[in-house]
């Protein structure tokens, strides 16, 4: 490196001072200080460039990250926004049974119409590859604007994970005790289902639909990870102006 040879070329100048016989102490000290101070200098200037080189391609980095993760993040928005409005017409066919649980006359249609709930899941797939990629190079200080890294670290390492535990959880209530309880009671002619009703009003059905007004929390998780996810985005706009 450069400043190797600056510091090996006056370490020697310095010391031949010091080893000049000719010389008075007092010149020798000050061709020696001479050095010290080219040396200093010289390493000073060396150090400042490597970090300007090091903080512009942190910039640069920083930069092309945020442009990508917004893209994600736009995308997740997209794919959230679809699976929560998804989650509240679910919750509407939920109170519909619930009514007709309570003795509300059930409509043919209103049955077809609402029944998609107990054959259905919520899923979420965020687009992660980018923020993991940068959490395992441990380079989250690329990101200079702190509250945008302490969001964007809250919607994946909160938003996004609490997404999925509601969404798992409502999946496995439905799944693992709604449907089967279901496929206990239900009986079909040659129109459709004959004891929908009846089946409804049964204490344990009634039990498991005011569980399943659960998939009003994940929609709710939903919001704030959309709420979340759009601050982000409004963020990265600032920084990339």
């Amino acid at each position: 490196m450069a400043e190797d040879e600056i510091i090996k070329k006056h370490t020697k100048a310095a010391y031949k001072a010091w080893r000049d016989p000719e010389k008075d102490w007092k010149h020798k000290l000050k061709e020696i200080l001479l050095e010290v101070l080219i040396i200093v200098f010289a390493v000073s200037v060396s150090i400042w460039f490597h970090n300007w080189s090091e903080s512009i391609k942190d910039h640069h980095e920083e930069k092309e990250f945020l442009k990508g993760l917004k893209g994600d993040i736009q995308a997740d928005l997209k794919e959230m926004n679809s699976d929560r409005a998804a989650l509240r017409k679910g919750f509407l066919a939920v109170r519909y049974f619930e009514k007709v649980g309570a003795g509300q006359t059930l409509k043919g249609d209103s049955l077809n119409k609402n029944l998609w709930i107990f054959f259905s899941q919520a899923q979420i797939n965020p687009r992660i590859g980018r923020y993991e990629a940068l959490k395992a190079s441990g380079r989250f200080d690329i990101i200079t604007n702190k509250k945008l890294q302490y969001d964007i670290i809250d919607l994946y390492q909160k938003d996004f994970p609490e997404i999925f535990r509601l969404n798992a959880f409502m999946n496995s209530l439905i799944a693992d005790k709604v449907d089967p309880y279901i496929g206990d009671y239900i009986s079909f002619d040659s129109k459709g289902v004959t004891n929908a009703e009846l089946m409804l009003r049964k204490p344990k059905m009634r039990f498991l639909l005011l569980q399943c007004e659960g998939i009003s929390n994940s929609a709710e998780a939903y919001s704030r990870g959309i709420s979340e996810g759009n601050q982000i985005i409004k963020e990265i706009d600032k920084e990339l102006q």
